[in-house]
């Protein structure tokens, strides 16, 4: 009996082992850089890999009814091969619904340069109904949901996520602290998408980065889990009648802390990122837009205990927003909502800050926003408009 158990457990792990190399998929699908004519398909593999993206219009069709457009991963010419996948598709129509799926081949044998050898081609992202849906200035609603400060609690995270609409939500704002440490990158993918899946293979993310993300060995890997059409952490976006900024003010305390050994250098990240700051806000589509919000995982609130880099950003960039008339500032970091209105804690707008516990949905129109939070039971916590 005892070699009979055995051999079933066996057993089990030779058909686990076939069903996972049989899509080699490991983390994802999830898409990024979400704009008006494209956004970014990111995935982890298993073992090394060749892939492409496919896309087809959201008309109902059959994927394979007819050839359909492939988008490759490519670096200077040549076609990429690894882990970590990350595909760019542009050329779309704004404001329109699009499916996706992955295609690819493992590298079985890639120490000949001229003789690469790879397995059978697969659709990496199996029978899933992938889709994303690119933004449109054009829209009369922005609806969004935001959850933050999750530090490894995969089943809250879960919770939280859930009774998201796939299809009325335009993109979900990871506002920070996703992880508690960036130690290796594959178990920051795993925590920042897998619990949330059925939202974010078919919800666009929008990233911003905590202070925790920039803890660890591989904390420099974990842009290449959420490019940005600026190449940094801080870039601008628009959607219907509202315009974007996401900034990073990287860790809390001065660089000259202990805790950060001698490795921190963020007040000159800062400053890199106030110039361009500074030029974005003036950007034509940030411009005229109705509504603009700025997404940041520190909040400009300077209180009596604020640590460092909260006074830093209230005192550098609180001036750059108010003259560019932002009407809300949505942030992270505390762990517990804060409503700080317009004219208080050492800035003329407002800033609301999420719980860790509860997931924030908004919605703007050109007259106001309407702020909702909601704990993982769905009982509404707080509200707020303007």
């Amino acid at each position: 009996m005892k070699s009979l158990r055995i051999l079933t457990v066996l057993a089990l792990l030779v058909v686990t082992a076939a069903t996972a190399n049989a899509s080699n998929l490991l983390y994802g699908p999830w898409v990024h850089g979400v704009d008006e004519h494209g956004f970014t398909v990111l995935w982890v593999t298993a073992e090394p890999s060749l892939d492409y993206v496919e896309i087809a219009p959201d008309d109902g069709s059959a994927f394979e009814a007819k050839a359909r457009p492939r988008y490759y991963e490519s670096t200077y010419g040549r076609r990429t091969m690894g882990r970590y996948h990350a595909v760019r598709i542009d050329g779309l129509e704004p404001g329109t619904s699009y499916r996706y799926r992955i295609v690819g081949k493992v590298v079985t044998d890639g120490s000949n340069p001229y003789r690469l050898v790879f397995g059978h081609l697969r659709k990496i992202s199996g029978k899933r109904e992938c889709k994303a849906r690119t933004l449109t200035a054009k829209a009369d609603t922005c609806r969004f949901s935001q959850l933050n400060d999750i530090h490894f609690n995969d089943a809250r995270f879960t919770a939280l996520a859930k009774p998201i609409d796939l299809n009325k939500t335009d993109f979900i704002v990871l506002n920070g602290d996703i992880v508690s440490y960036a130690q290796y990158i594959d178990t920051v993918a795993k925590h920042s998408i897998q619990p949330i899946l059925p939202q974010a293979e078919r919800i666009p993310l929008v990233y911003a980065r905590g202070n925790h993300e920039g803890r660890g060995l591989e904390f420099d890997k974990v842009y290449s889990l959420f490019p940005t059409s600026t190449g940094e952490f801080w870039y601008s976006f628009r959607q219907g009648p509202a315009a974007f900024i996401v900034l990073d003010a990287g860790e809390d305390k001065p660089d000259s802390s202990h805790e950060y050994a001698g490795t921190a250098d963020y007040d000159a990240y800062r400053l890199r990122e106030t110039e361009w700051l500074k030029e974005a806000v003036k950007d034509p589509s940030f411009v005229s837009a109705p509504v603009k919000i700025c997404i940041c995982h520190v909040p400009s609130v300077a209180y009596k205990t604020s640590w460092y880099s909260q006074l830093w950003i209230t005192e550098n960039w609180a001036p750059i927003l108010e003259k560019a008339g932002i009407d809300l500032m949505l942030s992270a970091h505390h762990h517990k909502w804060i409503c700080s209105e317009a004219g208080k804690d050492g800035k003329n707008y407002p800033l609301l800050v999420n719980s860790n516990m509860e997931r924030m949905d908004v919605v703007i129109t050109k007259d106001g926003i309407d702020v909702k939070t909601y704990d993982t039971d769905g009982k509404l916590c707080h509200t707020w408009k303007k």
